[in-house]
C-alpha cells in the first residue's frame, strides 16, 4: 500500500497562508511482498520489522532510494533534520490513528507541518513531495514505490535535494496492510529550498 502527495507549485513563505495551493495526488498500489534480488547491498533491506530497529528500517529505505537515484544518474538527496522530524511524527500518527494518509484526523496540512518545522527559509521558495506506505520489508516498500509512475517520479525527482524519512512498526487496518502481519510503516518527504 502506498500513497503520494506532491506540491507542483513552488511557493514562498510570504505568500502563506493566503492563496496556499497544494496539489494532491493520491495513488494506491498493491504491495509486492516478495523479497527482491539477493544482490541488494543495503543493510536490513530485506529485514522484517521483528529483525530490525525502526532506525535500521529507515536507513535501509534511504539506502535503497539512494541506489535508485544512482541507477538513474541522479544526485543523492541529503537527510534533513527538519524533514526527518516531520516524517517521523507523521509515521507515529499514522500508526496511532490507523491511518495511511498524508493527513490523518487532527493533523495540520503537510505544508503547515513543513513550514512549522523551520525547513523553508523566510521569504524563500521551496517545494516538497511526500510518499507513504507499508510493507513487510524496506525492499518491498521501495519496489512498490518504484512500480508506480507517481511514486517513482518523487524518488527520482531531479529538483529534490533533501529528504526526511520516518519509519515505524505496526499493524494497520487499511487496504493493502490489513492481513494481520506487522509491517514497516513509512513516510518519506523530499524537499528543495532556495537560499
Amino acid at each position: 500500500m502506498a500513497r503520494t502527495l506532491d506540491t507542483r507549485n513552488r511557493r514562498t513563505l510570504a505568500a502563506l497562508p493566503a492563496g496556499m495551493v497544494v496539489a494532491l495526488a493520491l495513488l494506491t498500489g498493491s504491495p509486492s511482498e516478495a523479497p527482491a534480488a539477493a544482490k541488494v547491498n543495503c543493510p536490513k533491506a530485506n529485514a522484517t520489522p521483528g529483525e530490525a530497529s525502526t532506525d535500521q528500517l529507515g536507513d535501509a529505505v534511504l539506502c535503497l532510494i539512494a541506489k535508485e537515484r544512482r541507477k538513474a544518474d541522479l544526485k543523492a538527496v541529503e537527510p534533513n533534520g527538519a524533514l526527518t522530524r516531520v516524517a517521523e511524527k507523521h509515521t507515529r500518527v499514522m500508526i496511532d490513528k490507523d491511518c495511511l494518509e498524508h493527513r490523518c484526523k487532527g493533523e495540520k496540512s503537510l505544508n503547515d507541518r513543513i513550514v512549522n518545522s523551520g525547513y523553508p527559509r523566510p521569504g524563500k521558495r521551496y517545494s516538497f513531495g511526500e510518499i507513504t506506505g507499508c510493507s513487510v520489508t524496506p525492499q518491498g516498500m521501495v519496489d512498490v514505490w518504484m512500480d508506480s509512475r507517481v511514486h517513482r517520479k518523487r524518488i527520482l525527482g531531479k529538483a529534490y535535494r533533501d529528504v526526511g524519512i520516518g519509519a515505524g512498526k505496526g499493524r494497520l487496518n487499511v487496504s493493502g496492510c490489513d492481513d494481520g502481519r506487522r509491517r514497516g510503516v513509512y513516510t518519506v518527504i523530499f524537499g528543495s529550498r532556495d537560499g
